[in-house]
């Protein structure tokens, strides 16, 4: 009895099946890998995808990614240049697993096509900046984590040259005083867009601080003083307040007051979206909003809160404010601990006036909605 020929299958085919499997992120990476092991026309469609965007969450997968990455002298080697199939790298979950040496090297292998890069916490320092400086596709750069302190002139100098990054998040070790403001004639990417600022400063170098020309969206967490005289001094830049259109304050800064969020609104009076903690919100802020108006705002966030879960502000503060101040204003985000229990806020009231505005403004000749804010939905949502 003869056994029955395999089957074959067009390489055509073979494609559409591993990207079946590639859009599920779940099974992503077992996945493919197993397509890896079925035959050399299987492994040659699988392959680009298993190394697109590894999973690299736990140390032994660390392990096993360097070593095919970088592999160590007299090892076999890929006859594929498999640092140039990745184009996203996140060693976000990494902690005592690598060495700066080693992420170093791995930038270098990887720097071809790299798009998007998550600096791990205690492995990213400055002898990692040459090959970052050389990953020039880079679009997102998260250093967010990195706990090493790095010269803010030496970072800048480093990413000067990424013509196409367009979103940085900097190290929460992050320090610019008097002694970094020769960093200030370093320019900037040519199209970052977004900024989450982090770390430490001082109010009186921010006076001068220059900001990215194309920058649109700026996110301010893990700032070690978010007083209201630095905050102030962050936010007086006239650049700032021409090009931002997106502002999100995080509950995750020290020193952040009521008295600071509602100075923001004095400084910057042109966005289109701008997310707060919900605990540091009175009802001053809404007067004041009733008093100033800004017709540009279309989406209003209460984000999770800094110091406790209480509501300072009420229902009727928000909902005059919506009546008064904000005319044009699409969508309202809570963070849900604000939504619930005795005494919280009454968000289905909210999420009525929002939709009942937006029908009666649906058919208004020359209505218009900003691309930053047309993917929003009319209404209440949850963050």
């Amino acid at each position: 009895m003869t056994s029955a020929l395999p089957i074959y299958l067009p390489t055509e085919i073979v494609v559409q099946i591993v990207a079946v499997v590639a859009a599920d992120e779940f099974a992503r990476q077992p996945t493919l890998y197993a397509c890896c092991l079925v035959s050399r026309q299987w492994y040659s469609c699988a392959i680009a995808l298993l190394y697109e965007k590894p999973q690299i969450d736990t140390g032994f997968g660390f392990t096993k990614f360097t070593k095919m990455i970088s592999p160590p002298i007299g090892a076999r080697k890929s006859k594929w240049n498999l640092g140039a199939l990745v184009h996203k790298l996140d060693l976000s979950s990494l902690v005592h697993h690598s060495s700066p040496s080693l992420t170093a090297r791995l930038l270098g292998r990887v720097k071809d096509n790299l798009e998007i890069f998550y600096a791990p916490r205690a492995s990213f320092a400055l002898n990692s900046l040459p090959a970052l400086s050389k990953c020039s596709k880079l679009h997102f750069l998260d250093l967010s984590l990195v706990a090493t302190p790095i010269p803010f002139r030496d970072l800048k100098k480093s990413i000067s040259n990424l013509q196409n990054l367009q979103a940085l998040r900097l190290p929460q070790s992050t320090s610019i005083t008097n002694s970094e403001s020769n960093s200030f004639e370093i320019p900037w990417p040519p199209h970052l867009r977004r900024v989450q600022f982090s770390g430490y400063f001082t109010a009186a170098v921010m006076h001068s601080f220059p900001w990215p020309p194309s920058l649109t969206s700026l996110a301010l967490k893990n700032c070690s003083d978010l007083s209201l005289s630095n905050l102030s001094s962050l936010m007086c830049s006239p650049d700032l307040s021409r090009t931002l259109k997106r502002l999100t304050i995080s509950g995750q800064n020290r020193y952040l007051s009521p008295e600071c969020i509602n100075a923001i609104l004095a400084f910057i009076p042109a966005l289109s979206f701008l997310s707060i903690p919900g605990d540091m919100v009175d009802d001053t802020f809404f007067d004041l909003l009733c008093h100033m108006s800004i017709p540009t705002l279309e989406v209003l966030e209460f984000g999770y809160p800094g110091v406790d879960s209480a509501v300072y502000f009420t229902t009727e503060g928000l909902l005059g404010a919506l009546e008064y101040g904000l005319p044009n204003l699409r969508a309202a985000g809570f963070a849900e601990i604000f939504c619930s229990g005795d005494g919280m806020l009454d968000d289905d009231a909210v999420d009525d006036f929002l939709l009942n505005r937006a029908e009666s403004k649906k058919n208004e000749p020359g209505a218009v909605v900003s691309d930053s804010t047309m993917h929003v939905q009319p209404g209440v949502y949850y963050v």
